[in-house]
Formats: C-alpha cells, structure tokens, sequence
C-alpha cells in the first residue's frame, strides 16, 4: 500500500482524470490506470473471470461509482477555498477512494475471491459514505455522514492521520 503522503503529494495536487480506462461494466476488462509512485495499472478480462471469481461482477460496479465520485469530488473541491471544511471532508474521501483503486489493483494481479469479497464490503461503506458527504457538501445542508473508521483503516488510510496530513497539505 502506498503511503498517505504519497497519495496526498501526488494525486491531490494534479489535475482531475478518472482512474478507471474501462470500467468492465460496459466493456469486457475492467482496467485502472496506473498512478506513478501509488499504484501499478491493473487489468482483468471481468466477463471471463466472473465464473472463478463471481465478487468481481459487483467489484466493477462499484469502482465505477467510485470513480466517478472522486472525479466529480475533484472538480467541486478546486472552487471551494482551502478554509472550507467541506474540502478537507471531500478531500479525505477522495484519499480513502485512491487507496481503494491501489488495494483494487494489487487484488486484481492476485484474483483471491475473498481479498475481492472483503474489498467489496469496504469499497461499498466508502461508496456510501462519499455520497452522503457529496450531496451535503453540493446541497450546503447539515446531513451527519456516517463515519466508518474499519473501512478507513482497511484502505491502510486511517482517519485520524488521514486528516492530520490534509491538514498540513493546507496548511492548516
């Protein structure tokens, strides 16, 4: 697994891109592209291994949500100032979403059932709690976002150092 400031340094700070080449939904890979010094591009044929592998049908479904919310997090959080809480919010789903799409990698090259099944379980939590903190920060409304601090923890991106290395990114 990457390292936290690894992943803040260099995906925060460039420009916003998809992760996903092809999303294995509409096509028949499922291939993420590669992020120097995060993760290695990963590729797998998911038509052909849903028979062996059946969690990866819904592994690919939800790397696609994924995807597209830290590429619309990406967008919003260029508006919004450095002072803004919804940012460094935003911000540190968008960390925990990178670290999921380098834990999906390295699954990918292995293929283990059970390392997809429990990536699956997480990466729904992450899904789920994204855009819950999305749609509060797009509708500037109070929803409590329920916090999941296991799945955090299991993208080997823990909450509370998590915050502590936005904070200094912000510098703050």
């Amino acid at each position: 697994m990457p390292q936290l400031n690894v992943i803040i340094s260099r995906a925060l700070a460039g420009p916003c891109g998809k992760i996903l080449v092809s999303d294995g939904i509409t096509s028949a890979d499922m291939t993420i592209k590669g992020k120097q010094g995060i993760f290695e591009t990963a590729s797998v044929d998911v038509r052909m291994i849903r028979k062996s592998v059946p969690a990866i049908g819904p592994a690919a479904s939800i790397a696609k949500n994924l995807d597209e919310y830290q590429l619309l997090i990406c967008s919003l959080v260029h508006s919004l100032p450095d002072s803004d809480q919804s940012k460094m919010h935003l911000q540190k789903y968008r960390v925990a979403i990178i670290a999921a799409f380098a834990l999906l990698a390295a699954n990918l090259r292995e293929t283990r059932t059970d390392d997809i099944v429990r990536w699956n379980r997480n990466a729904q939590l992450l899904l789920e709690d994204t855009s819950d903190a999305y749609v509060k920060a797009k509708s500037n409304t109070k929803l409590q976002v329920a916090k999941h601090e296991e799945m955090f923890e299991f993208f080997g991106v823990p909450e509370d150092k998590l915050e502590l290395a936005l904070k200094v990114f912000y510098g703050q």
